[in-house]
């Protein structure tokens, strides 16, 4: 199992290898029409990669606070409801 993990693993690297070679011509990138910034299309293309995954992380990190949230609301009401229960069958 680890010896097909390593073959991938060099499968992968080779194909982007490949990528980042035949894609070395020079791109010109606007920003707004402000600032162009010249740079290989394989640089181009990691950064917005790698921007669009810290925006998906992002996303990912405050919907988890959301829930987290929502959980210890729902874990307060849950606890109020169990203690009025229990004060009811002690009266009973």
């Amino acid at each position: 199992m680890k010896v097909f993990k390593i073959i991938i693993q060099v499968v992968v690297f080779v194909l982007l290898l490949v990528l980042a070679i035949n894609n070395m011509q020079t791109v010109e990138f606007n920003f707004f029409s402000v600032y162009v910034l010249k740079l290989p299309l394989i640089i181009t293309l990691a950064i917005f990669a790698v921007g669009g995954l810290l925006i998906g992380l992002l996303y990912g990190f405050v919907n988890n606070l959301a829930l987290k949230s929502q959980i210890s609301k729902f874990k307060k009401q849950l606890g109020k409801i169990e203690e009025k229960t229990s004060k009811a069958d002690q009266i009973i």
